[in-house]
Formats: C-alpha cells, sequence, structure tokens
C-alpha cells in the first residue's frame, strides 16, 4: 500500500491497547468478524500462501470480463505486541503523511521478531468484475475520512 499512497483518497485508523492476551486475542476476531460481515460473501481465500478459493478460480476462468470503473476499500485487522503501532493507530489521519506514517510503522513494528501475532487483510471488491461505488463506501465505511 505504501507503493500506491497516491491513488489512497481516504483513510482510518483506530487502535488499542491491551494487558490481557487473551483480551487482546479476542478484541482482533470480534473486529476481523466485525469488518468481514460488510460483505456478501467472500470469494477470496487465502491462508497460509495457499489459495483455497477453488470456485473462484473456475468462475473467472468461464466468465467474460468487461472492465469497469471502481473504487477499492483495504481493511487491516491486526494484532500486534508493543505500544508504538496502537500509538500511532489511535491518532486521526488527517493526510497523506499520516497515512504513510502509520503504514511505515505497521511493517516496522510486524518485522519485529514474534510481534506479529494475528492479520486480517480485507479488500473489496474482491472480482474483477464487481464495482464498489461511493456510495457503496460511504454506508459501509462511514468513519473514513478523506485525505
Amino acid at each position: 500500500m505504501l507503493r500506491r499512497k497516491s491513488v489512497i483518497v481516504a483513510a482510518y485508523t483506530s487502535g488499542q491497547n491491551f494487558r490481557d492476551e487473551s483480551k487482546a486475542q479476542r478484541e482482533f476476531n470480534n473486529m476481523s468478524i466485525q469488518e468481514r460481515s460488510k460483505f456478501q460473501s467472500e470469494t477470496v481465500s487465502n491462508y497460509g500462501g495457499v489459495d483455497y478459493s477453488a470456485d473462484r478460480r473456475m468462475k473467472s476462468a468461464s466468465s467474460e470480463y468487461s472492465p469497469k470503473a471502481t473504487v477499492a476499500v483495504v481493511t487491516m485487522v491486526l494484532l500486534i505486541d508493543g505500544d508504538s503501532t496502537s500509538k500511532t493507530l489511535s491518532k486521526r489521519v488527517n493526510s497523506i503523511r499520516d497515512v504513510e506514517d502509520a503504514l511505515s510503522r505497521i511493517a516496522s513494528d510486524s518485522k519485529a521478531d514474534k510481534c506479529l501475532r494475528g492479520a486480517e487483510i480485507l479488500w473489496t471488491p474482491e472480482e474483477r468484475d464487481e464495482t464498489l461505488t461511493m456510495r457503496d463506501v460511504l454506508a459501509d465505511y462511514s468513519s473514513l475520512r478523506t485525505i
């Protein structure tokens, strides 16, 4: 995402600190479920570098592709040990510089030894023939701020 920051038009960050590891894991799971519930269906399933979405491959091979203009929403739900990431993510996003700072902090903290405990990367639309309008984005992602 840092390599494509010129196409980012809106963003939102939030972070929480937990002293109890099990509470942190529960909140991570809750956030993941909450974000996934915004999708009518999930067509991409990739875990541990393995693509489990066989139905998707068969569908895309048999359907014709008709390009349409669309926006996309990428959501990252992370479980990272330490304070620095949550402090950065707790700040309000006001500019592309704030987004760049948050993404850089996430990238460096997740590379630290065993700090990344969990990650869910979700995006919509998933399929090449699906579109997402700004109206859809505003309805499901009302916290996003234009930058």
